[in-house]
C-alpha cells in the first residue's frame, strides 16, 4: 500500500472517528424545557406559570425568549411570527445559563382579567450561537423549543361537537379519519379530554371498524387537539382503517369522572 494512501485512511479514520465522537456528545447534552404546554387562567392564581431551562451541556448556552400570539387559519394553529404578543409577559427575556444550571423563566398574563375569547401563544426559547476561536473546527447544533400557552376566563367553559367525519390518505397509503370540532364555548378545550368512538361503515352500511379511545389514547394518537373558543378546528386522527371505501363517523363524549 502506498505510503500517501495510508496517511489519508489514517487521516480519513480519525475525522470519521472525530464526528462519531462529536455526535454522541450532541446527543448526551441537550437543552431540556418543561412544561411544553401551559394552561392559564385571566386573573387569580392562575395567570402566571414557570418554564424551566436545564443545561445538560458542559459549556455555558445564552437563550433568548420571544412571545407571538397563535390564532387558527383555516382550521389550523399558526403562529403569526410578525406580531409581538401584547399581553403575555415572559422574563427574563435573555438569560446565560450555565452548565448544570436550571433557569427559569416566568410566564404572566397581563391582559383583560375577563376576555371575551381565550388566547393562545407559542414562547419560543431559542439558544443562541457563541464564536469559536478562529482555529477551532466544531459544529454548533442550536436548540429551539416552542411552548404553547393558552390563556382562558375562569368561570369559562368549552363545549365542544365533532361537526364533521371524513376520509384521508395517510402517509402509509391507509385511509384515516379527519374530524372538524367546534367550540362553541367561551373558553377552550381539549379534544383529548374526551372519548371518541370511531365507527367506519362500508358501501352498504355494515360496520367494518368501531373502537372507543380514551383520553389517554387520543393523546397518542392526535395529541392534545386544543380547540380555542369560538374556533373550528381539522384534526386528523393518526389511525389506520380497514378499508378506503364507505364512511367514517366519530362521536366524543366526556369523560366519566371516577
Amino acid at each position: 500500500m502506498p505510503s500517501l494512501f495510508r496517511i489519508s485512511l489514517v487521516r480519513f479514520l480519525a475525522i470519521a472517528a472525530s464526528f462519531q465522537f462529536l455526535l454522541a456528545s450532541v446527543h448526551a447534552s441537550a437543552l431540556n424545557v418543561q412544561p411544553v404546554i401551559i394552561d392559564l387562567e385571566s386573573s387569580g392564581r392562575q395567570a402566571s406559570a414557570v418554564i424551566t431551562l436545564q443545561n445538560a451541556f458542559a459549556e455555558t448556552a445564552p437563550v433568548e425568549v420571544v412571545v407571538h400570539p397563535v390564532r387558527i387559519v383555516d382550521g389550523e394553529l399558526v403562529e403569526f411570527e410578525n406580531e409581538e404578543a401584547e399581553n403575555l409577559l415572559v422574563f427574563p427575556s435573555q438569560a446565560t445559563v450555565d452548565p448544570g444550571a436550571t433557569q427559569a423563566f416566568r410566564v404572566q398574563w397581563i391582559g383583560d382579567p375577563e376576555p371575551r375569547n381565550s388566547e393562545h401563544y407559542y414562547v419560543t426559547i431559542a439558544q443562541l450561537p457563541v464564536a469559536f476561536a478562529p482555529n477551532q473546527n466544531a459544529i454548533q447544533v442550536l436548540h429551539r423549543f416552542r411552548v404553547l400557552v393558552s390563556v382562558g376566563r375562569p368561570e369559562g367553559d368549552a363545549k365542544l361537537s365533532i361537526i364533521s367525519s371524513t376520509l384521508r390518505e395517510g402517509e402509509n397509503g391507509n385511509s384515516q379519519p379527519v374530524i372538524q370540532v367546534q367550540n362553541t364555548g367561551d373558553n377552550y378545550g381539549y379534544v383529548a379530554s374526551n372519548r371518541l368512538t370511531v365507527t367506519q361503515r362500508d358501501g352498504t352500511g355494515s360496520v367494518v371498524y368501531r373502537e372507543v379511545f380514551q383520553p389517554e389514547d387520543i393523546q397518542h394518537k392526535m395529541g392534545l387537539g386544543l380547540v380555542p373558543s369560538g374556533a373550528t378546528r381539522t384534526l386528523a386522527i393518526g389511525l389506520d382503517l380497514p378499508s378506503s371505501e364507505g364512511q367514517v363517523s366519530v362521536e366524543m363524549a366526556k369523560q366519566e369522572s371516577d
